[in-house]
Formats: structure tokens, C-alpha cells, sequence
């Protein structure tokens, strides 16, 4: 095989990777606009329906600790393919369920199939692209699951004020049958497996985690990245309808729309990283983030709102590939279990952030829970000053 074509197949399962991220993804974002209708349907209050956000999260992020290991041993596409499948069945079956019990039920299985792509994808694209594809690549999916969180929502929002909340899983089902067929055909399986591998060996690294000081900041820094994000996105949507603000289902449309400039733009993360160093790339993201924050507590000009959601969404685009880069970085050994523990801390702010936004909608100055948001991105600024920024192993202990 040439450049030119070893060029084309990256690039076409690169694509490929980052649709399915978008699509797999939508199953977790989807879910947030529908609680209203949810909360309707079932004859529940609201926070009785976040759970159905809630049990998704945990199931998707626990799952992401074990696929790792699971893909080592059965091949990483192979379990690509049955999380799809699983998808399809779960995700119809949602479409017509009839008590909010079995729908938690539901939602747990799909957290559990929907876990099979993010951990996967990252373990084949860091095995099978070289060095010099590698963080791109990752940045793309990274980015499609942000981009998921934009469009999943204001696909669910259209539909279920249209057709009603369930419309939207029977359209999820469609699109990840033809995911199905798409990454069966489109993408090669990879040469590397270890059939040997035991899941209690994988298990018992967890005592290694305390080996590496700098690897627990990352952690705690990529905790606080999707627990804001879909924090702020909560909170942002009822500012925006709010008496202050002044605007409707249109406009916040329009503006978690415009959030994919800050999406497009973290897509350079990897040549920035390449000039400041990774470290620095996730110092001065946080900083975006803080300083947007907080200028989205204190102005209600949409125009002023809209360019500080965008400049946000790009601090922590930019932060996801650079944290999961530099996990990569401090990680001596075991590499791909810090790259997975980090993927479940990551997916563990999903289930935060459902919880959390419920205490910040009851606040009464909409500058209070955007600074509480801002407060947390601070913590993790501190934080990313104890981190070193070689990449000796030595330095990260």
C-alpha cells in the first residue's frame, strides 16, 4: 500500500469514527431536553426523571473501564459491532416502552452497549495510526462527542416537541443500523489481541493509580470537563428563554448550534501542543472556560452570550485530547488501563452533571450558578499547575 492510500484510509476511518462517535453519543445528550416530556408521560416530577440520565451515565462510564480489556481479547471492531447491535434493540425497544421502570432498565443496557465505542475507538486509532495521525485522530473523536452533545440535543428537542420523546429512539435505531453496516464494511479489524488477557489481571492495576500523582490530577481535571459542559448547556437554556435574556426555542437553538466554531477550532489542539506543550494547552483552555463562564453570568446580550458559549465549548474541546494525551504522556506502564480509568472519570461527569444542574436551576441569579460552574473549572486550573509538564515517568510519580 502507498502514502496516497495509507492516506485515504486513515482519513476514511477517521470520518467514519467520527460520525459514529456523534451518532452513539446522541443516545446520552438526547435524553436532556425529553425530561420535561418524560417527567409528563410517566405522571413523575423532573428530578424524578433525571434518573433516567443518571443510570445511563453510570452504566456507560463503568463500562468504559472493561471494554479495553474485553476488545483485547476479542478484537476491538468485533466489539464495536455488538455494542451497534445492542444499540439498534435497546434504542427501538425504548420507543415503545410503557413504565418508567422498565425505561431505567433500558437505559442501563444502553449505557452499557453505547460504552463499547469510546474506549475502543481511542485503543484502536492509538494502535493502529502512527504517531503523527494519532492526536488528530483523537481529536476528531474526542470533538464528536462534544458535537453530540449540540446536535443531540436539538435533534431531541425538535422531535420531541414535534412527534413526541420516543420518535427519537426509533430514530436513533435506524442510524445505528446503518452504522452497523458502515463500520462492518468501511473499517478493518485490528492485528493486535492478547487472548490471553484476565480481567482480574486488568482489575488488580488499579493499585498502580497511586503510583503516579500527576495521572490523579488528570483525572480530577477530566471530571470536571462534561460535568460542566452539560452543566453549562442546562443552565444556558433556561437563561436564554428567561425574562432577562428574553429569547425562545430558536435562539437557543441557534446558539448550541454556533458552539461547533469552538468544536472546529479544538481540532488544531495537536499542532498547538506540538508549539506550547500539552500542558500548557489545557492551563490556557481552563482559563477560556473560567473567563467565559463568568461573562456568561454577567451580560444578557445574545450576540455577547453566543461568543462566550462558543469561546467555553472550545475550552473544553480543547481540554478532552489534551488531558487524554497527556494520561498518555505520564503513564509509564499500563498504558491503555489509565487511558481507560481516565475515559470512565471522563463519562463520570455525564452523571454529575443531570444531578447537579437540578440545584442550579432552583438558584434565583443565574450569575450565582454560572459562577458555581466557574468555581469548578478553577479547581481544576489549580490543579493542572502540579502537573508536570515533561513526559519523563519519573516526574509523574
Amino acid at each position: 500500500m502507498n502514502v496516497m492510500e495509507q492516506e485515504l484510509k486513515y482519513n476514511r476511518i477517521t470520518t467514519v469514527f467520527f460520525i459514529t462517535g456523534i451518532i452513539v453519543m446522541c443516545s446520552l445528550y438526547a435524553a436532556i431536553p425529553m425530561l420535561p416530556h418524560i417527567a409528563k408521560d410517566f405522571g413523575i416530577s423532573k428530578a424524578t426523571a433525571t434518573l433516567n440520565g443518571v443510570v445511563f451515565s453510570l452504566a456507560y462510564s463503568i463500562s468504559c473501564l472493561l471494554y479495553g480489556v474485553i476488545s483485547d481479547k476479542f478484537g476491538r471492531i468485533k466489539i464495536i459491532l455488538i455494542g451497534l447491535v445492542g444499540l439498534v434493540v435497546v434504542s427501538l425497544g425504548i420507543g415503545f416502552v410503557n413504565s418508567f421502570s422498565l425505561l431505567l432498565v433500558l437505559r442501563v443496557f444502553q449505557g452499557i452497549f453505547a460504552a463499547t465505542f469510546s474506549p475502543v475507538s481511542l485503543a484502536y486509532t492509538t494502535e493502529m495510526y502512527p504517531p503523527v495521525k494519532r492526536v488528530t485522530a483523537i481529536s476528531f473523536i474526542s470533538t464528536s462527542f462534544m458535537l453530540s452533545g449540540i446536535i443531540g440535543q436539538n435533534l431531541s428537542e425538535i422531535l420531541s416537541n414535534a412527534y413526541g420523546w420516543r420518535v427519537t429512539y426509533i430514530v436513533l435505531s435506524v442510524l445505528y443500523i446503518i452504522l452497523t453496516f458502515v463500520v462492518s464494511k468501511l473499517v478493518p479489524e485490528s492485528p493486535y489481541r492478547n487472548p490471553d488477557i484476565k480481567l482480574s489481571r486488568f482489575m488488580s492495576h488499579f493499585k498502580d493509580i497511586f503510583l503516579y500523582k500527576s495521572v490523579i490530577g488528570c483525572f480530577f481535571i477530566s471530571l470536571t470537563l462534561l460535568t460542566n459542559f452539560i452543566s453549562m448547556y442546562t443552565i444556558l437554556n433556561d437563561y436564554i428563554k428567561s425574562h432577562f435574556v428574553h429569547g425562545d426555542l430558536t435562539t437557543t437553538f441557534v446558539v448550541k448550534l454556533l458552539g461547533i466554531i469552538g468544536m472546529i477550532l479544538s481540532l488544531f489542539a495537536g499542532r498547538i501542543s506540538d508549539k506550547l506543550s500539552v500542558i500548557w494547552v489545557i492551563k490556557i483552555a481552563l482559563v477560556a472556560q473560567i473567563i467565559s463562564l463568568i461573562g456568561l453570568g454577567i451580560t444578557s446580550n445574545i450576540v455577547i452570550i453566543t461568543f462566550f458559549s462558543i469561546v467555553f465549548v472550545a475550552g473544553v474541546a480543547f481540554c478532552i485530547p489534551s488531558v487524554i494525551s497527556k494520561v498518555g504522556m505520564l503513564a509509564a506502564t499500563n498504558r491503555g488501563f489509565f487511558l481507560s480509568v481516565n475515559t470512565f472519570i471522563l463519562f463520570l461527569g455525564t452523571a454529575i452533571a443531570p444531578v447537579l444542574s437540578i440545584y442550579l436551576e432552583k438558584l434565583t441569579h443565574y450569575f450565582v450558578a454560572f459562577s458555581i460552574l466557574s468555581l469548578i473549572a478553577l479547581a481544576a486550573l489549580i490543579v493542572s499547575f502540579f502537573i508536570p509538564k515533561g513526559i519523563n515517568p519519573n516526574t509523574a510519580k
